[in-house]
């Protein structure tokens, strides 16, 4: 399922001495299957874009395509397409309200008007999905659980709607190292064992870097960059423009290139930062 948006503003407060544009003429199209983190400093849009995806906000000017539907032409129902298009909100357990964990994953199932055995088999299968264990958790209240399994549970309850494309605003936001990786790496199986097309955005270069396929760069609500995630992390320049750096590996790869060692700059983890110093020491050269 693709999503296009095509020539986009969104401005706040029109006419009044309030305005403000938060996005500012941008056309996008991500591909189904994709993986594709969106970053910028803060302020610069990212959290508006993505409310546009699935309706929750109304362009001020431009088009929203999903799966090839103008999302606000006639006779279109949003409630379709934001069951096609989850967004995980920043600390969606602020979100969790029912006494169990079973209750609050199939409150978007219920809603929809589903019988009780298919509501149970969405609860079941989200709960896997999300990495979460359905016997010894489901009957629990939610408010029990640890950060990293409520953030989880959150996400569960997107899950159980069975989106095609799933949106997560900064999901590692506040979390604890080991609840961080918990969450970060359900995300990955999300799109490696299950297909989901992802759309991340995210403050951590570290995250984008593991995890994404492709970086689409906002600054003061403009689109200014989208290409590969190791591309991008290449180009200085953009980074620069945008208040953003590089992964930590990555500059460290750039600060020995400047110091006139013989290494790849767009190298994005530390095992292929070990792989590529290890040939240049044993004088093999960069790698192709």
């Amino acid at each position: 399922m693709s999503i296009r948006v095509e020539n986009l503003y969104h401005i706040y407060n029109p006419g009044t001495p309030f305005e403000r544009c938060a996005v500012h003429n941008v056309t996008l199209e991500i591909q189904d299957g994709e993986f594709v983190a969106i970053i910028g400093e803060t302020g610069s849009g990212k959290s508006t874009l993505i409310q546009h995806f699935n309706g929750l906000l109304k362009p001020t000017q431009g088009r929203v395509f999903v799966d090839g539907v103008d999302i606000w032409g006639k006779g279109v129902h949003l409630k379709s397409i934001r069951q096609k298009v989850g967004l995980v909100f920043q600390y969606p357990e602020h979100q969790l309200f029912e006494e169990t964990v079973f209750k609050d994953i199939a409150f978007g199932p219920r809603n929809m008007g589903l019988n009780d055995d298919e509501v149970q088999r969405r609860v079941k299968q989200a709960m896997k999905m999300a990495g979460l264990d359905f016997e010894g958790l489901c009957d629990r209240s939610p408010f029990e659980l640890s950060g990293g399994e409520k953030r989880r549970v959150a996400m569960a309850g997107v899950l159980a709607m069975e989106p095609s494309v799933i949106v997560l605003d900064e999901p590692a936001s506040g979390l604890d190292p080991r609840g961080r990786d918990e969450v970060l790496t359900e995300i990955q199986e999300l799109h490696q064992e299950f297909g989901f097309t992802v759309i991340l955005v995210s403050h951590s270069m570290e995250d984008v870097a593991r995890l994404a396929r492709r970086v689409v760069v906002l600054h003061r609500a403009r689109l200014i960059a989208d290409g590969s995630t190791r591309d991008i992390f290449d180009m200085e320049d953009v980074l620069d423009k945008a208040g953003l750096e590089a992964p930590q590996i990555t500059r460290l790869m750039q600060e020995l290139a400047g110091r006139n060692m013989k290494v790849r700059t767009d190298i994005l983890t530390i095992e292929e930062a070990k792989h590529e110093i290890l040939h240049v020491l044993r004088g093999e050269g960069r790698v192709s």
